[in-house]
Protein backbone atom coordinates (compact mmCIF):
# COMPACT_ATOMS: atom_id res chain seq x y z
CA UNK A 1 0.00 0.00 0.00
CA UNK A 2 1.80 3.24 -1.22
CA UNK A 3 0.89 6.22 1.36
CA UNK A 4 -1.43 8.20 -1.40
CA UNK A 5 -3.91 5.22 -0.72
CA UNK A 6 -4.15 6.28 3.33
CA UNK A 7 -4.77 10.07 2.28
CA UNK A 8 -8.42 11.21 1.72
CA UNK A 9 -9.49 12.27 -1.78
CA UNK A 10 -9.81 15.85 -0.14
CA UNK A 11 -6.31 15.58 0.87
CA UNK A 12 -5.25 14.52 -2.89
CA UNK A 13 -6.92 17.12 -4.62
CA UNK A 14 -5.21 19.72 -2.05
CA UNK A 15 -1.72 18.19 -3.24
CA UNK A 16 -2.56 18.36 -6.78
CA UNK A 17 -3.96 22.29 -6.32
CA UNK A 18 -0.63 22.90 -4.12
CA UNK A 19 1.81 21.51 -6.62
CA UNK A 20 -0.50 23.70 -9.75
CA UNK A 21 -0.04 26.74 -7.29
CA UNK A 22 3.26 26.37 -6.74
CA UNK A 23 4.25 25.25 -10.56
CA UNK A 24 5.45 21.88 -9.96
CA UNK A 25 3.45 19.97 -12.61
CA UNK A 26 6.41 17.98 -13.70
CA UNK A 27 7.38 16.50 -10.06
CA UNK A 28 6.69 13.07 -9.44
CA UNK A 29 4.43 13.03 -6.68
CA UNK A 30 2.20 15.52 -8.91
CA UNK A 31 2.35 12.42 -11.12
CA UNK A 32 1.52 9.76 -8.72
CA UNK A 33 -1.06 12.41 -7.27
CA UNK A 34 -3.06 12.72 -10.70
CA UNK A 35 -2.76 8.49 -11.17
CA UNK A 36 -4.42 7.90 -8.06
CA UNK A 37 -7.02 10.27 -8.31
CA UNK A 38 -7.81 8.73 -11.75
CA UNK A 39 -7.34 4.95 -10.07
CA UNK A 40 -10.24 6.43 -7.53
CA UNK A 41 -12.46 8.23 -9.77
CA UNK A 42 -12.05 7.25 -13.35
CA UNK A 43 -14.77 4.74 -12.71
CA UNK A 44 -13.45 2.45 -15.67
CA UNK A 45 -11.51 5.57 -17.79
CA UNK A 46 -8.19 4.27 -17.38
CA UNK A 47 -5.30 6.89 -17.80
CA UNK A 48 -2.84 4.42 -19.80
CA UNK A 49 -5.80 3.27 -21.96
CA UNK A 50 -6.68 6.48 -23.00
CA UNK A 51 -3.17 7.58 -23.76
CA UNK A 52 -2.38 4.48 -25.58
CA UNK A 53 -5.97 5.41 -27.99
CA UNK A 54 -5.10 9.05 -28.53
CA UNK A 55 -1.96 7.72 -29.47
CA UNK A 56 -2.91 5.31 -32.14
CA UNK A 57 -5.20 7.76 -33.52
CA UNK A 58 -2.53 10.20 -33.68
CA UNK A 59 0.03 7.85 -35.10
CA UNK A 60 -2.90 7.54 -38.23
CA UNK A 61 -2.59 11.63 -37.95
CA UNK A 62 -6.32 11.23 -37.42
CA UNK A 63 -8.39 13.06 -34.34
CA UNK A 64 -10.33 10.35 -32.24
CA UNK A 65 -13.66 11.63 -31.07
CA UNK A 66 -15.10 11.42 -27.29
CA UNK A 67 -17.37 8.27 -27.84
CA UNK A 68 -14.70 6.73 -29.57
CA UNK A 69 -12.17 7.58 -26.33
CA UNK A 70 -15.10 6.23 -24.27
CA UNK A 71 -15.29 2.95 -26.59
CA UNK A 72 -11.34 2.44 -26.05
CA UNK A 73 -12.09 2.38 -22.51
CA UNK A 74 -14.81 -0.25 -22.81
CA UNK A 75 -17.66 2.63 -22.12
CA UNK A 76 -20.29 4.12 -23.60
CA UNK A 77 -19.92 8.03 -24.97
CA UNK A 78 -23.66 8.36 -22.18
CA UNK A 79 -21.51 6.68 -19.53
CA UNK A 80 -18.55 8.70 -20.06
CA UNK A 81 -19.54 11.95 -20.89
CA UNK A 82 -20.16 12.99 -17.28
CA UNK A 83 -16.80 11.65 -16.20
CA UNK A 84 -14.79 13.17 -18.55
CA UNK A 85 -15.18 17.08 -18.94
CA UNK A 86 -14.44 19.77 -15.91
CA UNK A 87 -11.90 20.13 -14.16
CA UNK A 88 -10.45 17.47 -12.53
CA UNK A 89 -12.18 15.50 -15.16
CA UNK A 90 -10.66 12.22 -17.37
CA UNK A 91 -10.15 14.90 -19.90
CA UNK A 92 -8.35 17.07 -17.62
CA UNK A 93 -6.59 14.03 -15.90
CA UNK A 94 -5.24 13.16 -19.42
CA UNK A 95 -4.01 17.08 -20.06
CA UNK A 96 -2.39 16.90 -16.88
CA UNK A 97 -0.39 13.22 -17.20
CA UNK A 98 0.72 14.38 -20.54
CA UNK A 99 2.13 18.06 -19.25
CA UNK A 100 3.92 16.14 -16.37
CA UNK A 101 5.28 13.56 -18.51
CA UNK A 102 6.72 16.00 -21.11
CA UNK A 103 4.60 14.48 -23.71
CA UNK A 104 2.36 16.64 -26.88
CA UNK A 105 -1.14 17.45 -25.01
CA UNK A 106 -3.12 14.57 -26.14
CA UNK A 107 -6.47 15.79 -25.27
CA UNK A 108 -5.80 18.37 -28.05
CA UNK A 109 -6.78 15.54 -30.77
CA UNK A 110 -10.05 14.82 -29.09
CA UNK A 111 -12.86 16.11 -30.68
CA UNK A 112 -16.65 16.26 -31.23
CA UNK A 113 -17.74 13.74 -33.70
CA UNK A 114 -18.58 16.64 -36.27
CA UNK A 115 -14.70 17.78 -36.24
CA UNK A 116 -13.30 14.88 -36.91
CA UNK A 117 -12.18 16.23 -40.32
CA UNK A 118 -11.20 19.66 -38.94
CA UNK A 119 -10.02 19.27 -35.78
CA UNK A 120 -11.90 22.17 -34.38
CA UNK A 121 -13.67 22.55 -31.10
CA UNK A 122 -16.02 24.84 -30.12
CA UNK A 123 -15.60 27.84 -27.60
CA UNK A 124 -16.68 26.21 -24.57
CA UNK A 125 -14.27 22.98 -25.32
CA UNK A 126 -11.20 25.10 -26.67
CA UNK A 127 -11.94 27.42 -22.95
CA UNK A 128 -12.09 23.93 -21.08
CA UNK A 129 -8.61 22.74 -22.61
CA UNK A 130 -7.03 26.33 -22.06
CA UNK A 131 -8.02 26.39 -18.27
CA UNK A 132 -6.95 23.23 -17.95
CA UNK A 133 -3.61 23.79 -19.44
CA UNK A 134 -3.44 27.51 -17.61
CA UNK A 135 -4.06 25.29 -14.48
CA UNK A 136 -0.61 23.62 -14.83
CA UNK A 137 1.07 26.99 -15.31
CA UNK A 138 1.57 26.98 -19.11
CA UNK A 139 0.60 30.16 -20.66
CA UNK A 140 -1.71 30.87 -23.90
CA UNK A 141 -2.30 34.34 -25.41
CA UNK A 142 -4.16 33.01 -29.00
CA UNK A 143 -6.52 30.00 -27.25
CA UNK A 144 -7.05 28.51 -31.12
CA UNK A 145 -3.46 29.00 -32.13
CA UNK A 146 -2.23 27.08 -29.12
CA UNK A 147 -4.60 24.22 -29.59
CA UNK A 148 -3.62 23.89 -33.85
CA UNK A 149 0.09 24.15 -32.57
CA UNK A 150 -0.63 21.67 -30.11
CA UNK A 151 -2.32 19.26 -32.56
CA UNK A 152 0.40 19.61 -34.55
CA UNK A 153 3.05 18.38 -32.21
CA UNK A 154 0.64 15.26 -31.40
CA UNK A 155 0.80 13.76 -34.83
CA UNK A 156 4.83 14.55 -35.00
CA UNK A 157 5.65 12.69 -32.16
CA UNK A 158 3.13 9.61 -32.66
CA UNK A 159 4.38 9.64 -36.04
CA UNK A 160 8.15 8.22 -33.91
CA UNK A 161 6.20 5.93 -31.47
CA UNK A 162 6.59 2.39 -32.09
CA UNK A 163 3.66 0.51 -33.69
CA UNK A 164 2.43 -1.36 -31.24
CA UNK A 165 0.83 0.50 -28.68
CA UNK A 166 -1.72 -1.22 -26.00
CA UNK A 167 -1.39 0.64 -23.18
CA UNK A 168 1.38 2.51 -21.53
CA UNK A 169 2.75 2.09 -18.16
CA UNK A 170 1.78 4.70 -15.13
Amino acid sequence: MTSLETKSDADIDQWIINHERAGKTRAPLFQELIIERNRRHGKGLDIGTSIAAMTRSAKENRYISYGDLAASNGMTWSKARPLMNGKHGHLDDLLAYCHSHEMPLLTSIVVGRDHLDSGEMDADTIDGFVAGIRRLGVSVSEPVEFLKQCQSECFEWAAKQPDAIDTVEE
